[in-house]
């Protein structure tokens, strides 16, 4: 049966109602809602194909239709077998992604044949009625046969999604609302994250609303301590304010939730480009090679998971479990948890619960919950916290974080593996505080952060790193703040150096450091967006400090990427 035949015969049973494009966001009658959520004629296959992902498919079947044309799904194929076969995680998913490759290529093959030649089997029956409703502007079959795409179902995930969700979702709305942004988009963290506080993606991005390092830096605290991109209520505030924002400069909300996903200066040319605001258009016809899928589908996806996530509120089971929000607490000093767990009762992994923005090294006992950390505690034990920690001994009320990181240049030849074995640390540490994806692509003379904290560990950085035993006073430090590069008292310098006021130290006064001590830094990779004064208070230090250990006389001239030292 011939392609042109195909086409012939479907005509007379479908008929195409004229697509409707609302230009510069004027939805037509009856399209939007009073949020200024626009249904799109247009899109509607695209949210019914993520309504069936969501709600309908689970994760043992994959979905094989066609990236551009969701109504073109080939097939649903069942993966039980390789789910259910005993093997490691690593080794499911290369078993899954070789069926999606092996039945992609096969249907490919079906695709091609059935446009050659007269449909015979049903499933050559089914393909080719496809192929009709597709229409007269779609591809050719070989090139719809060498596009095929495999979506794994969510839909037996589900009800555990909502019963993350549910705790969340009424502080959620409020917070949304707060900042005039739709409680329908309380739903889009089901698309992000499953409602997971820890979700952690290919990309890097982290926690239930997925923020990037960089753009969670905009709105959020980050460091090696505390990622409040972890923390719900604290990301979904940033969520809000960076959806508004999005909003006032693109003007609807359908570009303003796709620009969550794709960026707000790439919507904003595709906007100028096609000379509409139309979304519906823009996924049509705008093509970038970073406009890609996950773009180009995540209002639809968005709209989907609301209507997915309603029903689903209604009709999953209610967790027996009464959730009660916590009590917090503001740290007044460094604070190791084990002693906040002891003053509350309860376990460190309880308060590491409560605390996801937590590290997993404070957790851990290798660094301090931060001075000024505002701590969950059970609403339970919020009384006998409150009294327990008012008694905590001065002894274990640090004045400064417990230190934690080295710097480490690499040198040529040198691998992630050799480093990590070097320090006494792990290749995926140091791939996770110097956000490298792929450890083959280490770059000479590149300055790596080195968790260090631990006896034994800072022991190996200390003979790895040792530095000629002298310091010469730079402007605006004080023999107190060498003492703290070093890892030294200020009694113990002023007695190495025979110097008997301390404030009498001037600028570039040669200070002997005894041996074996090492300079300790962190390092800061600067955001987009960030100032040396911001920087400087995030570390609790001055800008003429950071000036002086970084060689940087224009505090102005600040480029996003930089590596820069910061003095313990």
């Amino acid at each position: 049966m011939t392609r042109a035949f195909i086409l012939a015969l479907l005509t007379l049973t479908v008929s195409v109602a004229p697509a409707v494009y609302p230009q510069e966001a004027q939805a037509a009658k009856g399209l939007e809602d009073s949020a200024g959520l626009i249904r799109y004629p247009e899109l509607e296959d695209n949210v019914q194909f993520w309504t069936d992902v969501f709600g309908k498919h689970t994760r043992r079947q994959i979905v094989f239709h066609d990236p551009y044309h969701m109504g073109l799904v080939w097939s649903v194929a069942d993966i039980g077998g390789i789910v259910d076969g005993g093997q490691s995680d690593v080794a499911t998913a290369r078993a899954i992604r070789d069926f999606i490759e092996e039945e992609g290529k096969r249907l490919g093959t079906v695709i091609k044949k059935v446009e050659r030649s007269t449909p015979k089997t049903s499933e050559e029956k089914r393909i080719a009625a496809l192929l009709g409703k597709a229409g007269p502007d779609a591809p050719s079959a070989t090139v719809l046969a060498g596009r095929i795409r495999g979506q794994r179902g969510l839909g037996d995930e589900l009800c555990g999604s909502v019963d993350r969700a549910r705790p969340y979702l009424p502080a959620i709305r409020e917070l949304l609302a707060k900042h005039g942004v739709p409680q329908e988009l309380a739903s889009l963290p089901l698309v992000e994250s499953g409602y997971r506080v820890g979700a952690f993606s290919h990309a890097s991005a982290v926690g239930m609303w997925q923020f990037t390092r960089g753009t969670g830096r905009r709105f959020l605290h980050i460091d090696h301590v505390v990622d409040e991109r972890r923390d719900p209520l604290l990301a979904t505030e940033a969520a809000a304010k960076y959806l508004r924002e999005n909003y006032e400069r693109l003007g609807s909300w359908p570009l303003a939730i796709t620009a969550y996903n794709h960026g707000a200066n790439g919507i904003a040319y595709a906007v100028r480009k096609l000379q509409t605001k139309n979304l519906a258009t823009i996924v049509d016809k705008y093509r970038s090679r970073y406009f890609g899928f996950a773009s180009r589908n995540f209002y639809s996806e968005f709209l989907a998971a609301n209507d997915v996530m309603t029903k689903a509120l209604a009709s999953c089971p209610v967790s027996d479990v009464e959730y009660v929000a916590p009590a917090d607490h503001v740290v007044d000093a460094y604070v190791p948890l084990g002693d906040l767990a002891k003053a509350a009762g309860v376990t460190s992994a309880t308060l590491m619960e409560l605390n996801p923005s937590l590290a997993t090294d404070v957790g851990k006992g290798r660094l301090r919950v931060p001075k000024g950390y505002r701590l969950k505690v059970p609403a339970s034990v919020e009384t006998q916290f409150v009294a327990s920690y008012a008694k905590l001994p001065t002894a274990i009320r640090y004045r400064e974080q417990a230190s934690y990181y080295a710097s480490h240049r690499v040198g040529r030849g040198e691998t992630l593996s050799g480093i990590a074995k070097k320090y006494r640390t792990t290749v995926t540490a140091l791939q996770y505080h110097n956000s490298i994806r792929d450890p083959r692509h280490l770059r000479y003379g590149a300055v790596l952060k080195v968790p260090v904290s631990g006896g034994g560990a800072f022991a190996a950085v200390v003979a790895a790193n040792a530095r000629p035993a002298t310091h010469r006073v730079a402007r605006g430090e004080t023999l107190s703040h060498v003492a703290k590069r070093y890892g030294l008292s200020m009694t113990t310098l002023q007695r190495y150096n025979s110097i008997k006021d301390a404030n009498r130290v001037v600028v570039g006064q040669v200070v002997k450091i005894p041996s074996g001590a090492v300079a300790q830094y962190r390092t800061h990779q600067v955001a987009r967006g960030q100032t040396l004064s911001h920087i400087a208070k995030l570390y609790q230090t001055s800008v003429r400090v950071l000036q002086t250990h970084n060689g940087i006389r224009d505090p102005s001239r600040l480029r996003q990427g930089q590596v820069l030292k910061v003095p313990m």
